[in-house]
C-alpha cells in the first residue's frame, strides 16, 4: 500500500522521511513540547531519525499512519499527527499529534486533523476514533471538543511515562 497524501489550504499531509530529521529534532527538542508526551526531551538528531524510522515502520506493519505536516509556505515539517494503536478487526484506533510551539494556536492541527479523521472513517473504515491526553494538557482537549471529540472519563494511573505513572483522559469520536 502508498502511503496516502492528503492536502489542505496550508498544508500538505505526506510520509515522513529521513530529510525530516532536523524539523522534527527543533521541536522535539523542546520541553514543553514533550511535557504530554510519553518520550523525553530529544537530545540528538538521530533521537528524530528513529522516530520517524519508527512511524514508517508503524505503517510498513499495518498498524497505523503518521503524516508529515508540512508548510506549503515554507517546505518545512511544523508537525506530526496520525494513528497508531490500529485495530481493524475492532474497526478503531487511536490518534496522536504534535506540534512545533511557533505554529501553536493558528488552527494548523486542526486543520491537519480534519483530513486525516475523513481518511481513518472512509479509507481505514474506522468507527471509533480515541484520544488520550494528560489531564492538565488543556489546549488539547479544547481541540478535541472543537471537532466533536467526547470526553469519556479518566483513567487514573493508565500509563507509565518518564518514570513514574500518569493519568489519561480518553476522548472518543464515533463515525455516525
Amino acid at each position: 500500500m502508498q502511503f496516502p497524501v492528503l492536502e489542505t489550504e496550508r498544508l500538505i499531509l505526506r510520509q515522513l522521511t529521513p530529510d525530516d530529521s532536523k524539523d522534527l529534532f527543533e521541536y522535539f527538542s523542546q520541553d514543553d513540547v514533550m511535557e504530554y508526551y510519553d518520550l523525553e526531551t530529544f537530545k540528538t538528531l538521530e533521537d528524530a531519525h528513529n522516530i520517524i524510522q519508527h512511524f514508517n515502520n508503524e505503517f510498513e506493519k499495518g498498524k497505523g499512519f503518521r503524516w508529515a505536516l508540512e508548510l506549503k509556505s515554507a517546505n518545512k515539517v511544523i508537525g506530526t499527527c496520525g494513528y497508531h494503536n490500529w485495530y481493524s478487526e475492532h474497526f478503531k484506533a487511536e490518534v496522536g499529534y504534535e506540534l512545533n510551539p511557533l505554529f501553536w494556536r493558528q488552527s494548523y492541527m486542526k486543520e491537519a486533523l480534519l483530513p486525516i479523521l475523513t481518511f481513518g472513517f472512509e479509507s481505514m473504515r474506522l468507527h471509533r476514533v480515541d484520544a488520550f491526553i494528560d489531564p492538565a494538557n488543556i489546549s488539547s482537549e479544547k481541540l478535541l471538543t472543537s471537532i466533536n471529540f467526547k470526553e469519556e472519563g479518566t483513567l487514573r494511573d493508565f500509563f507509565f511515562e518518564k518514570g513514574k505513572f500518569v493519568d489519561a483522559k480518553i476522548f472518543g469520536l464515533i463515525n455516525q
